[in-house]
Formats: C-alpha cells, structure tokens, sequence
C-alpha cells in the first residue's frame, strides 16, 4: 500500500477529489491537504486523512509530512513553487505530479509537470477528423482496454509472456523505456515496464490489482486461499501438521486459512480439532468430512467455492495422489520431517532448463521473505559446466529484493543427497504436470524426479505458469 499526499485548490482538483473518492479510494493510504475545507473527502475510513490549513505555509506542510510517503499531486492554482521546494527539500525520492508548471533551478526525474493548455489542447486534436484517438475511446470504454505498470515486487516482474496463463485476456504490448514492443512467448516482464492489456474489464481489474502486488503477496498470484488437507485415518502426529499451517499462515498476509479433514478414525482427534482454539480466528476455517473419503473430489468440490493459492498435505497423501495434484497447477507444500517453524534456509537446485528456475524466481524471494529464511542456490554439474547465467540472474534479483543468497557448486555431490543432507531446508521446486506422467526408467535419471520421493525436508512446488 502506498502513501500519497495530495494538495489541493480549484477547480480541477474538486472535480479530481469526486473521481478519487468514488474509485477504489482504500487501495492506497491517501493524505488531503486543503485551505478550502469542501475539497477535503467526506469519507470515513482508517485510509484517509484530511488537513484543513494553508499549503504553502512551509512549517504546517512539514509538520504533516512523512517518510513514508510516496507520492504527491499538487493540484492548486497558485504557490506551486512553494508548495514543491517544501516537499522537495524534505525528500527528494517523492514521485510529485504537478498540475502547472514551475522554474526548476536544476533537473528532477521525480517531478511530472502536467500542461492544462497541452492537455486540452491533445483532448480537441482527438476529436479532429481522421485523426486516431487514444485508447479510451476505442471499443465499448468500459475498461476492456487497460494500461499497467509494474512495480519491482510485482509477482508477473521477470516472468516470461508465455509462463502467464491469460485465459479471457491479453497482454498485447509492452512498453519499456518509451519503446513499443510485441511481445511473444520468450519475451521477460521487467520491473517499470508498462503493459497493455485488453480483456473482460472485470478480469483485467483482478489482473491490475496482482501486478500491483508486490513483496510479501504469495501463494499470490495462484490464488488467495491456504487449505491443509489431512487425512485422519493415516496421520500419525495431528497436532504437529496444524501447527504447521498455522505458523505458515500467520506469516503470510490477508489470505484466508482452510483446514479440511478427511477419513475421522477416532474419537480423540475429532476432540482435539473441535476443542483447538486457534483454529478459531479470523480468516481461519475447517471442516470435518464425513462421507467424502477421495481427496481428489473433495478438492474438486472445494475449487468450486474457494480461490486455491496452495495446497499443505503430508508426504503419504502426496505420494498417493501426485499425477492428480500435479495437474491442478495449484502450488504444493509437502510437508517434510523438520518442521516448517524449525527452517532455516530455502533450496533451489538449479535444473537443466535454467528457465525454470528462472520462472519461480520471484515466488522463491518472495516465499522466503515472507518465512524468513536464507536462499540457497545449488549448482550440480558433473563436468563443471556451471549455469552461470541462471546464478547471475538470482544475483540481480537479490540486489531488488535486497535478500542475500548462497550459491553451491559441486560436481561430485548429487543434489538427491546434498538436500537429503540438509536438516533445516525447504526446497521451492518447479511444478511440471509431465513430471508425474513419466516412465519410471526416465525417472531414475532426473533429479526433480527423484527429489519429490524425498520425506526429510519440506517441499514447495510452484507452477511454471499462473
């Protein structure tokens, strides 16, 4: 969420305050500053906050500012100059957006001053004859057509086009460093780029609102809902796996918890789940199934009303379902022998197509911010022919996440036992639905294979498409 200060006068900026207020006016936390006290929002909300005094009085405006603002629109007729050396002189890393102009002593790249005469003056031009008018009046304007930027932390930065399922919409165009680029399969979102999108106006607004996500957002942009499943009837330490779900989740941020559990075998655990008092806070829901004894129907049943972001279950019930969860393309969390409150380091082992691991890049730092655990990067090659490339583009990422990482190399250490070797780790693995699909004598070959028969460690499948 980000902070935006916005000081107001006129016209126009009563005109900008009526359009703000009536869109999406929690999505960010808002300060109004205005002389005139009509201009100030009528509204009720822990998001707004309203100051009524003079703008360009440099001591008041001071008193107000904050440092963790962001953003800023001076939207007033006069002392504009005043209003812009006071924010300026309190910080120069403000995005402010002007309406009118100023002298400038010297250049700002934070500063956006925006022309009335030029910008009604393009407004007419539109209207001229034979002339192609923006995309606002293409189509049936109702928001079909839809421009993004995004941020660093954005789950879709550093995604290839052709990893992002775009069902009922479209990514159409890019635009990078005021460059227009068509994009294809091979093509990389990078952070400040700006999309073109066109689709169902209701499915582009959830698209925006995950592009706008940044650090701290997974299982987004899967899905919003956590569910551990558990299976009763072949479960041998029921506590310890809702603890687990429990601690995962209370690092995660406004997600919703489910917990379902399948095939009661005895008296105790139903008193145990019924009488557990963290399973009654909010955002925290379970159930316990009766008559449903296929996890595979009652994940079906449950993608019918929830939005899935990961799936928890233990090593036994993965095993026994892998080709049907592997097909669902929802990350999976396979619970290991150490507990995830115990971990101390997430893995990545670096696979043959270092696009894969690109791929799951963002949800790796993301996913291990959020759990507070070191990255490691695991390098196997039995001729030394390292993935050099694959290591540099970790190491750029790092520097935006602002995360540390641990790069191992080995040509004599198989990854299978190296990881098998690690006590406090949780692999994040790329999740590719083939991989359950093939025949047992290629299996044996492959260390992503072979690494999901692992029980020692907890693993992290993530899709390589969202």
């Amino acid at each position: 969420m980000r902070k935006i200060l916005l000081i107001l006068d006129g016209i126009v900026a009563k005109e900008f305050v009526m359009t703000l207020s009536s869109k999406h006016i929690e999505q960010n936390y808002q300060i109004f500053v205005s002389q005139d006290p009509l201009l100030l929002p009528d509204i009720s909300s822990d998001y707004v906050e309203n100051h009524n005094f003079d703008p360009s009085s440099t001591r008041k405006l001071r008193e107000i500012l904050d440092p963790q603002i962001t953003d800023c629109y001076i939207i007033v007729n006069d002392d504009r100059d005043i209003i812009y050396e006071t924010i300026r002189n309190y910080s120069k890393n403000i995005q402010i957006t002007m309406l009118g102009k100023i002298e400038l002593k010297g250049e700002d790249s934070m500063l956006t001053m925006v022309d009335e005469s030029s910008v009604l003056s393009a407004k007419l031009f539109e209207r001229f004859p034979n002339v192609p008018r923006t995309a606002k009046y293409i189509g049936l304007g109702q928001g079909e057509i839809m421009q993004v930027s995004v941020p660093s932390g954005s789950p879709y930065a550093y995604r290839a086009i052709g990893s992002i399922k775009q069902k009922k919409w479209k990514i159409v165009a890019i635009y990078r460093n005021n460059d227009f680029l068509l994009p294809i399969n091979s093509s990389v979102i990078f952070p400040n780029d700006s999309l073109l999108l066109v689709g169902e106006p209701k499915i582009l607004w959830d698209i925006y609102y995950r592009i706008k996500d940044e650090i701290g957002q997974f299982p987004t942009p899967f899905g919003r809902d956590v569910v551990l499943y558990c299976d009763l009837q072949d479960n041998e330490n029921l506590q310890l796996i809702i603890d687990q779900g429990l601690w995962l989740f209370n690092k995660f941020k406004n997600k919703r918890f489910h917990l379902c559990f399948f095939n009661p075998a005895n008296f105790d655990d139903l008193q145990n789940i019924k009488t557990n008092e963290n399973l009654n806070k909010e955002n925290v829901t379970w159930h316990i199934e009766y008559y449903e004894t296929s996890l595979k129907k009652i994940i079906n049943r449950d993608r019918a009303n929830k939005n899935i972001g990961l799936i928890i279950l233990n090593s036994r019930l993965f095993a026994t379902s892998k080709r049907f969860l592997f097909d669902l393309g929802i990350p999976l969390l396979k619970l290991g022998n150490t507990p995830l409150y115990e971990l101390t380091d997430s893995a990545v082992v670096i696979p043959d197509k270092i696009q894969e691991s690109e791929k799951i890049s963002s949800v790796v730092f993301d996913f291990s911010t959020q759990i507070g655990v070191k990255i490691k990067l695991y390098d196997f090659d039995i001729d030394s022919k390292y993935h050099k490339d694959a290591i540099d583009y970790y190491n750029r990422i790092a520097k935006i996440f602002e995360k540390k990482i641990e790069t191992i190399t080995s040509n004599t250490l198989n990854p299978i036992i190296w990881l098998n070797n690690e006590k406090h780790t949780i692999q994040i693995i790329p999740l590719k639905k083939e991989e359950a699909k093939k025949p047992i004598w290629r299996s044996l070959t492959n260390v992503e294979n072979l690494s999901t028969h692992l029980t020692n460690i907890p693993q992290l499948f993530i899709p390589l498409s969202v």
